[in-house]
């Protein structure tokens, strides 16, 4: 299945992200919407009847952020309700930083999360190393998030060797995060057109839960809306 992000286009009304995601919906291919961190995703907004993928703490109530934190199961119990009662295909999530549990721990709880919620549970792969799953020497015995961006980190911005390692770790990979950057910072920069993994979309989405966490360079103008007005105000600065 492939699907978009809020990361992808937010920093706007949800309402707004929602006529974003259904306009690009037949051009892009899009399977599903993934609640993420970009704008508030309000347990009480009336959901259409299209698949999601919630992604970290991305839920809303109130106006006051639903956190889901992977060692406090006490959190979980909001996200299980939302997941009742809305088509949620995956959970997926950020590992927590290394000196707060074993690795043992985390996949322990990997496992139990995935037990309360009822729908796969995967762990992100994370571009600084004091998160678990920040190398693959760190990385757990669970269903990963390949986020091909963070793996450009991993490696300075060497395409030969993040293609590689992508490559590598997509069989025990059932979720890809797709967006750009130059090897340094989780930057989301849109995609260009002659990025490697272009004729890898397609086949991944056949098994996996494939995202656009950024929009490829031809849907600029539904970009994140704070990217969106950096990139235009430096345009006017260098015309």
């Amino acid at each position: 299945m492939l699907g978009l992000s809020i990361t992808a286009i937010g920093l706007r009304p949800f309402e707004d992200c929602l006529g974003i995601f259904k306009t690009l919906r037949d051009p892009l291919k899009l399977d599903f919407l993934e609640l993420a961190i970009g704008s508030p995703c309000p347990v009480e907004f009336d959901y259409p009847d299209i698949p999601l993928i919630l992604h970290d703490s991305c839920l809303y109530r109130h106006n006051f952020r639903l956190r889901l934190n992977l060692l406090r199961p006490k959190t979980w119990q909001a996200y299980a309700d939302f997941i009742d009662t809305h088509d949620v295909r995956a959970v997926s999530l950020h590992p927590p930083r290394r000196r707060d549990c074993t690795k043992q721990e985390l996949e322990t709880a990997l496992s139990n999360l995935e037990d309360a919620l009822g729908v796969p549970v995967c762990v992100e792969v994370m571009p600084s190393p004091e998160y678990w799953c920040s190398s693959e020497e760190t990385l757990v015995d669970r269903a990963l998030l390949i986020d091909v961006s963070h793996i450009l980190i991993w490696h300075r911005g060497d395409r030969a060797l993040t293609q590689q390692t992508c490559l590598r770790l997509c069989d025990r990979s059932p979720a890809i995060h797709l967006s750009h950057n130059a090897g340094r910072a989780d930057t989301h920069d849109l995609i260009p057109q002659d990025i490697w993994f272009a004729n890898c979309i397609q086949n991944w989405a056949r098994d996996r839960f494939v995202t656009y966490e950024s929009l490829p360079v031809e849907y600029e103008q539904y970009e994140r809306l704070d990217k969106q007005h950096r990139r235009l105000k430096s345009k006017s600065r260098n015309p």
